[in-house]
């Protein structure tokens, strides 16, 4: 690809959607090389675990054996989310990513929580850490729902791994603010995507880390949830998303008005 695409909202290059949100129905890959140098204040983004979405786990065992209150959703496939595959993603676009941030800037990306086969959440700080600097993971608290999935400690948290670009510092909307590093958001079901985030925790983030009218880029768009919490803020933000069918949804929660 040597110029981006046109917007799957509005299908103009450049994109004339009018509350400054453009979606681009691609890999990341492909985008991120071709955005604006320093444009972007905050990416907030939610990718591929790496372990083929529950697949092998009690949850799937759970929707395999058709127990009652089984996520089916949970379990539905998503793209580069095992192996191979999924290591060079997050190498790739963590490295591209680091030209498209602003000096100061926040680099917040969804991570697993700290059980399970392999170490994953520890390799991704790493990886986040060679291209920018990594700062901190904050935990996200989903206990509202109930006692969490698994064996023994059960899974009942997931980290947002923080980071910023190095010589830089961390971008932050107000001085005086100071926030727990341990976030207690009800989660959302997951209707729209097998991996739904919370609008809440969102737009937290959102709110924390940029001001009105700052960049917000999301290289993993699913259906549009940080789309939805810029719109509702008033900051710009640049969508990527790999699955049309994820598209057609965010574009869906981006014709609602805007939410209070």
């Amino acid at each position: 690809m040597n110029q981006l695409p046109n917007c799957y909202r509005c299908g103009n290059q450049p994109c004339t959607c009018k509350d400054g949100i453009t979606l681009y129905h691609a890999d990341c890959r492909d985008v991120l090389p071709l955005l604006e140098a320093g444009s972007v204040r905050l990416i907030w983004t939610d990718p591929p675990y790496g372990h083929g979405n529950q697949g092998g786990d009690l949850q799937a065992a759970r929707v395999r054996d058709g127990v009652k209150g089984a996520r089916v959703r949970a379990c539905k496939t998503i793209l580069n989310d095992a192996g191979d595959g999924w290591e060079r993603l997050m190498l790739g676009w963590l490295a591209m990513a680091v030209r498209v941030l602003a000096a100061d800037c926040c680099c917040c990306c969804c991570c697993c929580c700290g059980g399970g086969p392999k170490p994953t959440f520890a390799r991704v700080a790493q990886w986040m850490d060679t291209d920018l600097e990594f700062f901190h993971a904050v935990v996200w608290d989903k206990s509202g729902r109930g006692n969490g999935m698994g064996w023994r400690f059960r899974r009942n948290y997931e980290f947002v791994m923080v980071a910023h670009r190095r010589g830089g510092k961390l971008a932050w909307s107000e001085n005086s603010r100071a926030v727990p590093n341990i976030l207690r958001v009800q989660p959302e079901a997951n209707i729209l995507h097998p991996t739904t985030k919370p609008l809440a925790l969102v737009r937290q983030f959102t709110e924390w880390t940029t001001r009105d009218g700052d960049l917000v880029l999301d290289p993993f768009a699913g259906s549009g949830t940080t789309g939805r919490a810029c719109k509702d803020l008033g900051r710009k933000a640049i969508l990527i998303e790999i699955e049309e069918r994820y598209c057609e949804i965010a574009a869906n929660r981006l014709r609602q008005e805007v939410l209070f």
